[in-house]
């Protein structure tokens, strides 16, 4: 019997040793937006990108790499949504101490913060690859205004609604994770609480495991925080598609694709995979934003940056979530809301 108790406290102290090993292992901070000349990393190509099928972030950077035609070699980096915490791995976090994605690797040197990787894969193509970027001062402002206004901060995700339709994303998107984490062993999330820095997300992707779509998003608090999201997303979409209706062309800023181009199709991929983009053709009227989405999707780049990354997890949780609202509407009902017509839906103020 003492012999038992001996062993159980001797293996209750290699794991708390090898806990301590691995949470300094793991252990994070911020980093500065732009490109990190003091770090060198181990690379077999001139530039390399470290994203996430699913991540809005990583989407725009695979977009913007494809359009300009720039060559990189792509590493899939995992989040708990798509079946575990790579971005808190030893091995990740010698890339991107932040725990964040994604990154861009240029001759060994990470670029961090997505809107830094925009401009800069910009300036790196040069004036051969095609511009995305205006040329007028007043274009460039306005284009910056359409990416501030789709902006998801990594300090407060969900701060600015009010004013930033990215803002939006995470409270839209939670119907979708709760899918995608059905397909994720317990385990894997459950590390999360051992090392991730914002242990809210695996107490949201436990509960969400073992609760179900269903139950879940039966929760009172879940329903306010997405339902808050969709008014302001939906007052956004109004701003989209008046701005879209005064643009002399195809684009946001008129016949120049730009970078305010790639990160509103992001924005709106995002609303088609979680069904919010259906629900909002339906109870508002944005049939430029639909137009305007579909010519998105038809360029070559789309099928490249998107398409080829598709994630298994993420295909099958699209399935299964749009087949649950389907064969409930009282489900739908929780997440969307009660549907509203066309000439119900308010507007808020917003001036560009």
């Amino acid at each position: 019997m003492a012999a038992l108790g001996y062993i159980l406290i001797g293996l209750f102290g290699l794991s708390f040793v090898w806990f301590i090993i691995e949470k300094r292992r793991r252990r994070t901070h911020p980093v500065q937006g732009g490109i990190d000349r003091s770090i060198s990393l181990p690379h077999t190509e001139p530039l390399e990108l470290y994203s996430n099928s699913f991540s809005h972030c990583s989407r725009k950077c695979r977009l913007v790499i494809a359009e300009l035609g720039l060559t990189a070699k792509h590493h899939s980096i995992d989040l708990i949504e798509t079946g575990w915490y790579q971005t808190i791995s030893p091995a990740y976090l010698k890339i991107n101490p932040s725990g964040l994605v994604p990154t861009l690797v240029h001759n060994g040197h990470p670029v961090f913060e997505s809107d830094d990787i925009l401009a800069y894969a910009a300036e790196l193509a040069g004036s051969h690859a095609p511009s995305l970027i205006p040329d007028s001062s007043e274009l460039q402002s306005r284009m910056q205004d359409w990416l501030d206004f789709c902006t998801i901060s990594s300090a407060d995700a969900m701060a600015g609604m009010e004013t930033k339709a990215g803002a939006c994303i995470p409270g839209l998107t939670l119907p979708m994770f709760v899918s995608t984490i059905q397909y994720v062993p317990l385990r894997n999330i459950l590390v999360g609480f051992l090392f991730h820095f914002d242990k809210k997300r695996p107490a949201l992707f436990t509960a969400s495991k073992l609760l179900g779509l269903r139950r879940i998003m039966a929760l009172k608090p879940l329903q306010k925080m997405m339902h808050r999201s969709r008014d302001h997303m939906r007052a956004h979409l109004q701003t989209l598609d008046e701005a879209l209706a005064r643009s002399d062309g195809d684009w946001i800023l008129g016949e120049q694709f730009s970078l305010a181009d790639i990160t509103l199709s992001c924005l709106l991929l995002r609303l088609e995979e979680t069904g919010w983009l259906s629900w909002f053709e339906q109870t508002s009227h944005i049939k430029q934003v639909t137009d305007y989405y579909d010519r998105l999707q038809s360029r070559p780049a789309w099928t490249q940056a998107i398409s080829d990354h598709a994630h298994p997890i993420v295909t099958r949780a699209k399935i299964d979530l749009s087949s649950a609202v389907a064969a409930d509407p009282s489900l739908g009902e929780r997440i969307y809301g009660a549907a509203q017509s066309p000439a119900q839906t308010p507007k808020e103020a917003f001036s560009w």
